[in-house]
């Protein structure tokens, strides 16, 4: 298992790589779906503003919304790439990242007001589907826009990546985070809250490199689950 796993996985998701993200991803699974269940009877609060009124509905965004997912999936293959310093920096701060959203999500659950009446065509068909899938909870800051901004940041910060792949990337990061807006899946200080969040722990981490002992952690486990020699060998490679 561990050879198929280092000559098939290993090329395109270093193993040193794959524990952390399971992490990630598991904490992410856990504070959204978890505080959702905790503050369900709670009172939410509204921070819709005058502006907010001002962005029309366009249905066609979704698309756009949905791309979400695969963006930060590739993102974070792109980046575990990168070499070790900067994928731990950017790991750790997405799973300090969610630590923050939770705690917000508790102390200032908040809610919106879906338009009604999306129209007829692809874009509405997906934006109900989306509607269906997503209540309207758990929205400051919006975990959509910090996840894609942050692996923009990331991005931005490697020395390795052209400068065409990085506008792209911020091209996509910010379409990602008006197609929150566009679909009223969130409001504008959802966004802005999350693009902050991903700015400063970024900025944050690379300052204080507060993530060694996520690092160790990480390693170790990866280590007992791989191979040791496979780990290293793997980080080697970058």
């Amino acid at each position: 298992m561990r050879k198929w796993l280092k000559r098939y996985i290993d090329p395109w998701l270093p193993l040193y790589y794959i524990v952390p993200f399971v992490f990630s991803v598991s904490l992410n699974t856990v504070v959204y779906y978890g505080t959702q269940w905790m503050t369900r009877g709670w009172k939410h609060w509204n921070m819709e503003t005058f502006l907010d009124g001002k962005i029309p509905l366009i249905p066609e965004f979704t698309g756009i919304y949905f791309l979400f997912f695969l963006f930060c999936t590739v993102s974070h293959i792109v980046i575990a790439h990168q070499g070790k310093e900067l994928a731990y920096q950017f790991i750790a701060s997405d799973m300090l990242s969610r630590l923050i959203c939770g705690f917000f999500f508790l102390v200032l659950p908040t809610t919106n007001i879906r338009p009604m009446g999306a129209g007829t065509g692809l874009g509405a068909d997906m934006l109900r589907l989306l509607y269906d899938m997503d209540y309207p909870v758990n929205l400051f800051p919006s975990i959509h826009c910090l996840a894609s901004w942050m692996c923009f940041v990331a991005v931005r910060f490697s020395r390795r990546l052209p400068l065409w792949y990085k506008g792209v990337t911020g091209v996509i990061a910010g379409l990602i985070c008006f197609s929150t807006l566009a679909v009223k899946q969130h409001v504008i200080a959802d966004v802005a809250a999350g693009i902050f969040l991903a700015e400063f722990l970024m900025f944050f981490s690379a300052k204080i490199h507060w993530y060694g002992w996520i690092e160790r952690k990480m390693e170790n486990l990866s280590c007992r689950i791989f191979g040791r020699e496979n780990v290293e060998e793997s980080e080697k490679n970058l």
